[in-house]
């Protein structure tokens, strides 16, 4: 499964109906002399997208929302409990109005055109080759609760085999998400971990992005069990190309319930990593974990599994220079499955072309403008992309200098050359004194 696109309405910042065509590998792209195809050339990392926008701007809404959608008709019965989603309106309606409303059937809703693989499709229909389904939750909110159904309607989504998404151990319609406060949890590894708030796996692989602190499982809590399993090497391989050369070197090794890490001939207990190296194992750990769960009746490599991953803050606590090879990393290491990262990072939005980059802006009201970005930054410096439409920074300086180096500039452009000297020097240095 990919998400082919996704429309919202009445979603928290997005009132006005808003629909966004994502990237997948199975996108057809701009060729000549072909009908239908995309009027957008393809990227090069052709898997990965990249919300940017400032802060709520809408960009981990959209991954609540692709979360939800990609769930199907088991949204509503999996107990899942997302943060409000309908857009909250001061009460300022008349008796009249609001008796009105009350009559609708629903206030807003989340509609995604899924990509279907193998089991996705329902047996009638596998000759039509259809390969589009199609998956829509409505909400209603009545006083202080929201309430979401899954709306059906057989000649459109028809061929959507959705008996599959009732059982969490297939391949068909994965999907995993990563919230911002993502962590992993200690006590998963001896059994002690905090319960979920739904006991249904597929629920459970999403629910990062809707609550706070949510705990990823661990390698240590499910990776011994692959000493004798078939994918124990491969799995090896998948976290060093991960974590990539002149790196740490992960083989399997084990000391106190814990995975050591080598590098420069010492050995490292995963506990006792870096945030940066933590954070990032942990997720892709995770990811690792649950491709291996949901394939156990399949005979494909992990990094052929089709599916959706959802991050929010793909650089939580990186270095800038990993910032630069992250994106580009984690999507040749699993070139099947559909990645949609969030950032705020210019050195990651410097790492994928244009193709790759959803923008979003807050318009009038509190509103989300969302559009495909068009401006070429691919390969900029961070200042540049800082100053670019994408961010729209006037400056990279801080505002004392910014007035300095203004002031010097004006007097140099009116003759003064003591000015245009200084302002040279200053360009070069801060403004604290040096020791």
């Amino acid at each position: 499964m990919y998400i082919e696109s996704i429309e919202l309405e009445n979603i928290r910042t997005f009132e006005t109906k808003t629909k966004l065509q994502l990237v997948h590998p199975d996108r057809v792209y701009q060729s000549e002399g072909i009908a239908g195809s995309d009027a957008m050339p393809e990227p090069t990392l052709n898997n990965v997208n990249l919300l940017f926008g400032d802060n709520a701007s809408g960009k981990t809404t959209l991954l609540e929302s692709i979360a939800l959608a990609s769930l199907g008709p088991t949204a509503t019965d999996s107990r899942i409990s997302p943060r409000p989603l309908i857009r909250f309106k001061r009460e300022t309606q008349s008796k009249e109005s609001k008796k009105t409303v009350s009559l609708r059937k629903w206030d807003a809703s989340i509609c995604v055109e899924l990509v279907l693989h193998g089991d996705e499709f329902l047996d009638i229909d596998r000759e039509n080759n259809k390969s589009i389904g199609i998956s829509e939750l409505r909400i209603r909110k009545r006083g202080e609760l929201e309430s979401f159904f899954f709306h059906e309607e057989r000649e459109r989504d028809g061929n959507v085999n959705w008996d599959r998404a009732y059982e969490s151990d297939n391949e068909s319609f994965f999907i995993v998400a990563y919230g911002a406060t993502r962590r992993v949890d200690p006590k998963a590894a001896s059994g002690q971990s905090m319960s979920k708030s739904s006991k249904f796996g597929r629920a459970n692989r999403v629910e990062s992005v809707m609550m706070e602190g949510y705990p990823m499982i661990p390698l240590q809590s499910w990776f011994l069990d692959q000493r004798r399993g078939k994918r124990h090497d491969e799995i090896i391989g998948l976290v060093n190309q991960l974590l990539g050369q002149e790196s740490f070197v992960f083989d399997g090794v084990e000391s106190d319930d814990d995975f050591l890490f080598s590098k420069g001939g010492m050995d490292i207990p995963s506990k006792s990593l870096s945030d940066g190296y933590r954070a990032f194992l942990g997720w892709t750990t995770d990811l690792l974990y649950h491709l291996d769960f949901a394939s156990q009746r399949s005979n494909k490599k992990l990094n052929e599994i089709p599916g959706v991953v959802l991050v929010d803050e793909i650089d939580l606590h990186l270095h800038p220079k990993w910032q630069m090879n992250v994106i580009k990393t984690v999507a040749e290491t699993f070139p099947r499955l559909q990645f949609i990262f969030t950032s705020h990072s210019p050195l990651i939005a410097g790492t994928v072309e244009w193709m790759n980059i959803i923008h979003l802006k807050l318009g009038q009201l509190h509103r989300t403008i969302a559009d495909q970005f068009q401006e070429s930054i691919h390969g900029l410096d961070a200042d540049q992309i800082l100053v670019s439409s994408l961010f729209g920074l006037e400056s990279t300086r801080a505002e004392p200098k910014r007035d300095q180096l203004r002031d010097l500039t004006i007097r140099a452009r009116r003759g003064d050359d003591n000015a245009a000297k200084q302002l040279i020097q200053e360009m070069a240095r801060g403004l604290e004194a040096k020791k």
